[in-house]
């Protein structure tokens, strides 16, 4: 029954436009994710898109011409 109930929670995010990613994490980097977890932000998985949505939204450096490039 369980494993049903996770085939159809895995069908439903897949139409949702969610992919899965697996990460395997240490055990005190977890206590932090679950240390974060709110009223809002209930589950692990909102932790991790929440912390990496606003990651990503910082503006990256311009690339000038006098900067080198890496080989």
């Amino acid at each position: 029954m369980d494993a049903e109930r996770k085939k159809q929670e895995r069908a439903r995010r897949r139409r949702e436009g969610f992919k899965p990613v697996e990460l395997w994490l240490p055990t005190s980097l977890i206590d932090k994710i679950d240390s974060m977890k709110n009223d809002e932000i209930a589950s692990r998985d909102a932790v991790i898109i929440a912390v990496l949505q606003d990651t990503l939204t910082i503006a990256r450096p311009v690339k000038s011409k006098d900067q080198l490039m890496l080989l």
